[in-house]
């Protein structure tokens, strides 16, 4: 320990001696740490940490995977959940969950809130313990039992100010009174997102007879705990045997598309599914990142070895052994390594909000990341290792140094041997090839973002706002009453001044929430459980004009698509090449018996445009329309409004024309079209940031590197430079030497660096959209950009030997 202390004190006046080498270092350290430190804490609080429930390690989602390939994930019937519930045997609960929106009245302003419909087991499978208050009990999921809500944190501390008093307070939601009866504590969202929850009985859909017994109406998710000792494995076989035996059960329940495997994921891994790819990747690159990092480093301390020559040789003659050398020069690198890791936690402290944010549009555990003990330990030891990594070539060339040539020669001729000038080379070459794949990286996830932005949605979304409204069922339970308000809100903001287009629709575009319902076509037979299907969209007159979807043939909806008219359907391009690829569908009838008209047969009157319904990155599918007047519809619609300027303007006019319709109907959410649209590339476009910045970080770092190393290879050469301008070198002649020497290393990194990133850019193609692996554009704009970086750096000291006096280089020999 006494000359542990010795080598620590004996490495800090080296380094306070040398501020600018220690300077560069720590910073270039830092950056390379502390961007590790920085993306570990996300590893660490969403990938490795473990669920802050009870039972989080036995908890599981079940799913229901569709036969239909590409079709988003099916629910579960409340029937097919008592068989699961009833026949399992590796489930020590299940519990069911969806989630809807519904007017929350009596605090201030009516609110519109994100309502999680559960089970009353489920917060017990997840072992929460309320805040305040109770959780539910068996006996809320009765019909009849007074209807009661649990708050959650985050909606608690926004709209209630935190008050410990709300446990016991009496709300209205849909037209019905609910008693809060307990507070969820701060944790993540799970299974959804939601503002509030409610038991099975208190929604109007959920405790509905058509809900409670058809297996048809496919309503809820399903979660479950395990029992002590069962594999997921073994959950997945037990659950397919039961999904096995309803089908051979209920055949008229599973039609087209219904799911045949039901595997079982556990909730951790449902939770950072989406985010997995992408925060893997952005591992590597900070890994890349602090590798080229410490080759820069490494560089700078091989160079430095040519000022503490003297001391060295000194050393070694005095007696000092080699390990005793290298234990010193170990020491130095730690020292310094440690000083850059202390450094990059305050950047990576820096960066966490960030790095929330960007989080938080993968997972709901975004709240979970923080620089705790795990990440201040994985700090501690890359800090260890990075001082290990690029201490190691220096410690070694410093041992071995001639003596006697050393002493001959002195400090002031002193060179690097044969083997620290190819260390240096090697280190340049790894600076340049890693550079140039984490360029490669960001460049391919940069020509994404563009692709998604080029990609056409088949709407024109430029100064639309869109508005959703959902009635309470209770208030409104008859669809002529829902018709007729949206109808009347509708009137009055289509002649605002400033609203060039307003229309009402079921749903929105790049949403994907419409109904897939199957139909037949009139005179043409299908194989069975063959019929067609298309998502459904009930669409007031206008609403094309309004979003700009061309109309293609035939017509669209007018005033006289009312409800005693016959039936009238409008589909999309998609729609009539797949079942007209030949002919013209106008005229042509569907039936859609899910309609809930008497005169099933609707007409297709008018073919329009493919439209995005399931997000940007979805094929646009193929659309049915329908006049929302003409079917019973839901209630919840969404109002597209176009205007003339800023879209957010009108909002208050709108808000203030629905109380006036019904003083305590709330608005559910307002968005642009062109926000949603943002939002929907928000996680490419944010990843793509961030590789840049670390892109850029390791350009820097390498542009540095080259520049001081060819700096230094100016002052090994300055002799032979000298000599050859005595002798009639020119200038231009120094400057071909010197660049050339460097720009060899370059171009062999660069080729190297070709071959890796084609090699690793498989592992990025999961995050990747519409972009080639092998793109050619981006793998020759890589070669550009570092090609002039590395090119000037090794420019600046050529530039400076060409302009070497030979009196002052001779007078060194």
């Amino acid at each position: 320990m006494e000359q542990l202390l010795r080598d620590v004190r004996y490495a800090a006046r080296q380094l306070v001696r040398s501020p600018g080498f220690t300077l560069v270092t720590v910073v270039t350290l830092a950056l390379g740490i502390g961007a590790n430190s920085a993306i570990f804490s996300v590893v660490e609080g969403v990938l490795l940490r473990p669920l802050p429930y009870q039972h989080g390690d036995r908890l599981v989602h079940i799913g229901s995977r569709p036969a239909t390939k590409g079709a988003s994930e099916m629910r579960f019937s409340v029937l097919e959940m008592a068989d699961y519930r009833r026949q399992s045997h590796a489930f020590a609960g299940i519990a069911e969950y969806h989630s809807m929106s519904f007017p929350l009245l009596g605090q201030g302003d009516p609110d519109q809130v994100k309502t999680g419909v559960v089970s009353a087991n489920l917060f017990t499978e997840l072992g929460v313990r309320p805040l305040l208050g109770r959780l539910f009990v068996p006996e809320d999921d009765r019909a009849g039992a007074p209807h009661v809500i649990v708050l959650g944190h985050d909606y608690w501390e926004s709209r209630f100010g935190k008050d410990p008093g709300i446990v016991g307070k009496t709300l209205r939601m849909n037209d019905e009174a609910i008693t809060v009866v307990g507070v969820l504590p701060p944790l993540p969202a799970y299974p959804g997102t939601d503002d509030v929850f409610v038991p099975t009985s208190c929604c109007p859909f959920r405790s509905s007879t058509r809900t409670i017994t058809r297996r048809e109406s496919r309503l809820v998710k399903l979660f479950g705990r395990l029992k002590p000792g069962v594999s997921l494995a073994a959950a997945s076989s037990d659950v397919d045997t039961i999904s096995r035996r309803l089908h051979a059960e209920f055949p008229a329940s599973f039609k087209k598309g219904a799911a045949v495997d039901v595997p079982v994921t556990s909730a951790r891994e449902e939770l950072i599914r989406r985010f997995r790819p992408t925060l893997l990747v952005l591992l590597g690159t900070v890994l890349l990142v602090l590798l080229i990092a410490c080759a820069n480093v490494a560089n700078l301390a091989l160079a430095r070895l040519i000022s503490r020559d003297r001391e060295i040789v000194v050393r070694t003659a005095l007696g000092a052994s080699r390990r005793r050398l290298v234990r010193q020069f170990f020491t130095e690198s730690t020292l310094l390594a440690l000083l850059g890791g202390a450094l990059g936690l305050v950047i990576a402290f820096a960066s966490l909000r960030f790095l929330r944010a960007f989080t938080q549009l993968f997972t709901p555990r975004a709240s979970e990341i923080a620089l705790d003990l795990p990440v201040l330990l994985f700090t501690l030891l890359i800090s260890l290792a990075t001082g290990f990594v690029f201490g190691v070539v220096p410690a070694l060339q410093a041992t071995r140094r001639n003596i006697v040539t050393s002493l001959k020669e002195g400090s002031s001729n002193a060179t690097l041997s044969g083997g620290g000038q190819r260390a240096q080379s090697l280190l340049i070459v790894a600076q340049v090839a890693l550079s140039f794949i984490l360029l490669i990286g960001a460049g391919l996830m940069l020509r994404s973002v563009i692709e998604l932005q080029r990609i056409d949605p088949g709407f024109k979304p430029e100064n639309i706002i869109t508005i959703r409204i959902g009635l309470p069922p209770a208030k409104y339970p008859n669809p002529p009453d829902r018709q007729r308000l949206f109808q009347q809100l509708l009137d009055r903001v289509a002649v605002h001044p400033t609203v060039l287009a307003a229309a009402i629709s079921t749903d929105g575009p790049l949403t994907g929430g419409s109904m897939n319902p199957t139909f037949k076509i009139e005179n043409r037979e299908f194989p069975p459980d063959q019929d067609p299907t298309a998502s459904l969209h009930g669409v007031s007159p206008g609403y094309f004009r309004t979003l700009g979807v061309p109309l293609l043939r035939g017509r669209t909806f007018t005033d006289e698509d009312r409800e005693q008219a016959p039936g009238a359907v409008i589909i999309s391009q998609a729609l009539a090449k797949q079942l007209w690829p030949t002919e013209d569908p106008l005229g042509h009838r569907i039936a859609m018996t899910s309609m809930g008209r008497d005169d099933d047969w609707w007409t297709i009157v008018g073919v329009v445009g493919d439209v995005k319904q399931h997000g940007l990155e979805a094929d646009a599918g193929t659309s049915l329309y329908y006049p929302f007047r003409q079917a019973p519809g839901g209630a919840q619609e969404v109002l597209f409004v176009r205007t003339a300027g800023s879209p957010e303007r009108i909002v208050g006019d709108v808000r203030a024309e629905l109380r006036r319709l019904d003083p305590e109907q709330p608005i559910a959410s307002i968005l642009t079209l062109e926000q949603l649209r943002s939002d929907l590339i928000a996680p490419y476009r944010l990843t793509a940031s961030l590789l840049a910045l670390f892109a850029l970080l390791a350009l820097v770092i390498t542009a540095t590197g080259v520049s001081a190393v060819m700096a230094f290879y100016v002052t090994q050469r300055t002799q032979e430079i000298g000599i050859r301008s005595a002798l009639g070198a020119q200038p231009e002649d120094v400057l071909r030497l010197v660049g050339r020497a460097g720009m060899k290393l370059v171009l062999i990194g660069l080729v190297i660096g070709v071959i890796g990133a084609l090699l690793l850019s498989r592992l990025i193609a999961s995050v990747l959209f519409g972009t080639q692996l092998a793109d050619p554009v981006t793998f020759v704009g890589a070669l550009l950009v570092l090609s002039i970086v590395v090119a000037v750096a090794c420019l600046v000291p050529a530039r400076r030997a060409a302009k070497l006096d030979p009196m002052v280089a001779l007078r060194r020999v």
